[in-house]
């Protein structure tokens, strides 16, 4: 399909009550940059609106654009390959519409580019920055030295031209071969932004790669309080935690211990680490072994370190904590980190605790110390906490093949909970190839949608498996069934044909006729060579 090869008619009006910029707003949002149809008609509407003759509304419709760079640049790659091949007559420069200007910008033709960025050079608007940006890793370089010849020039008298969408495009770019430039440039006004205007309002901006590049390049210059508020309420777990670390460094040069109390306290590990590592190199590891049940395990291992600088003994701690009426999960896997097999009985009888995270804390210390009660952590797959569920099937799952085959198919058709099918489906899967076939079979025509989907194609997989072919090398998984056995399989097989293709059914079909299976390269079972019929 070529856009500008199909285009030759008039554009076709907007839907009845959506207007233009609405409906270049809806193509913007509904875009997606591997889908060619949607990027026609995103630029349909970009041109519609152009058409109009409103500025603004033209504008406007860039901004909408420009805010998702990624599209930016796959829309610039689709026009440049889709005009190579057109036979329309390149897009006039003479009029004022910004929308064709920027589709120019993108045209296969060099001189086009070229003249499309001059044009835009001589009436900047921070709207048309991005593509000038796009521009400075041109492959040609008349179009990339006008380009980058053009944006130091602007970026030197007017800063504020440098908008969010303008250094995410510059950042997206800086991956390509010819495509720095403009990161460095973009440098150049942070650094000489005294007043830090360009700075606070990057730093508001949605994308979070903005706020990062912001950050690691002018964090030495904001208050501590300041970034002590960022690390605090930023929602990007990688500003916060380039925040907190420029809070903390400013806060232990100038002994603001105070200051690192209170990120220590914060709800992200990212930043308690960080304040705490600060609280460490002031002398105050007192603070810090506070933490010893913290729910991070990076957070628990220095606390400890705190804790032996002021002689505690962290194992006696958590040894003690966990008998509490209400231990702390952190608590709880601290004893996992550190304590021995002799601990068993003490995280054995957590199971019994009313909170399911502290079950589920519980389990995973059993499993990490090799000291799993079978019969007390089966009892737990019928808990009534799904995630409890969850991780007693892990913590079974080596010990699958040892586990009653009532318990697990009554697992596997529970009616009520789609969390115990799947730990029931889990834990079958591990058995034999007989069993794992049967449960795959099963689950094709559950109610759940994830697990027909992964019981389809794991039925898929194992009866191909099943089948002998000269190329494979491997042994064929013998299913030993019976003939009831394969008659259930037979049966389940055909209720499920709507999920396996025909094929496959013919395959499982010939897996279970009786007489020695053919292996590969001509062999039966047993290895040795199928003799001729006298």
């Amino acid at each position: 399909m070529n856009f500008f090869l199909r285009r030759q008619h008039p554009l076709s009006p907007p839907s009845p009550g959506v207007d233009v910029l609405e409906r270049a707003r809806l193509a913007v949002a509904g875009a997606r940059p591997g889908d060619g149809d949607a990027l026609e008609e995103l630029i349909a509407a970009l041109l519609q609106v152009g058409s109009a003759g409103n500025l603004e509304d033209s504008f406007e419709a860039l901004r909408a654009l420009t805010g998702r760079p990624a599209l930016l640049l796959r829309l610039d790659t689709f026009v440049r390959q889709e005009s190579a091949y057109s036979t329309r007559p390149a897009p006039s420069l003479a009029e004022a519409d910004p929308v064709a200007l920027v589709l120019a910008a993108s045209q296969a033709d060099g001189r086009i580019r070229e003249r499309a960025v001059r044009r835009m050079l001589n009436r900047p608007r921070p709207e048309l920055m991005p593509f000038v940006v796009l521009r400075t890793s041109d492959w040609v370089p008349q179009v990339r030295e006008a380009a980058c010849a053009g944006l130091a020039v602007l970026l030197h008298e007017n800063p504020l031209l440098a908008t969010s969408a303008t250094v995410r495009t510059a950042l997206l770019i800086n991956r390509r071969r010819r495509g720095a430039f403009a990161r460095g440039q973009l440098l150049v006004p942070l650094l000489a932004d005294s007043d830090t205007a360009l700075t606070g309002r990057l730093l508001t901006a949605p994308e979070p790669a903005v706020r990062r590049f912001v950050l690691d390049t002018t964090a030495h210059r904001f208050g501590i309080r300041h970034l002590a508020a960022l690390a605090e309420s930023d929602p990007d777990r990688q500003v916060r935690a380039r925040a907190a670390e420029a809070a903390t460094r400013q806060a232990v040069w100038t002994d603001q211990a105070e200051l690192l109390r209170r990120l220590a306290r914060s709800r992200h590990a990212e930043v308690r680490i960080t304040a705490l590592t600060g609280l460490m190199r002031t002398g105050s590891p007192q603070n810090v072994a506070q933490y010893l049940d913290d729910p991070s395990a990076l957070i628990r291992a220095l606390a400890r370190e705190a804790a032996r600088r002021t002689g505690t003994d962290p194992l006696a701690y958590y040894r003690t904590t966990v008998r509490a009426a209400e231990p702390a999960a952190g608590a709880v896997a601290g004893l996992a980190e550190t304590g021995s097999r002799a601990d068993g009985p003490l995280l054995t009888a957590l199971l019994d605790n009313p909170v399911p995270q502290i079950r589920v804390h519980a389990l995973r210390a059993l499993r990490s110390l090799d000291v799993v009660p079978m019969p007390r952590v089966t009892a737990l797959l019928r808990d009534g906490s799904t995630a409890v569920v969850k991780e007693a099937a892990t913590t079974l799952a080596p010990s699958a093949p040892h586990l009653p085959a009532d318990l697990l198919w009554d697992m596997l058709t529970d009616p009520q909970r789609s969390a115990v099918r799947r730990a029931g489906y889990r834990l079958s899967s591990r058995h034999d190839p007989l069993t794992a076939l049967r449960a795959a079979l099963v689950v094709s025509g559950d109610t759940h949608p994830r697990l027909v989907a992964q019981g389809k194609t794991d039925a898929t997989t194992q009866i191909r498996n099943l089948a002998p072919h000269p190329w494979r090398t491997r042994p064929i998984p013998s299913l030993d069934a019976s003939p009831a056995q394969s008659a259930e399989l037979l049966a389940l097989a055909e209720q499920r044909r709507t999920e396996l293709t025909e094929n496959v059914l013919r395959l499982l079909r010939d897996a279970l006729r009786p007489g020695p299976a053919p292996m590969p390269g001509g062999t039966v079972g047993g290895g040795e060579a199928r003799k001729p019929a006298a």
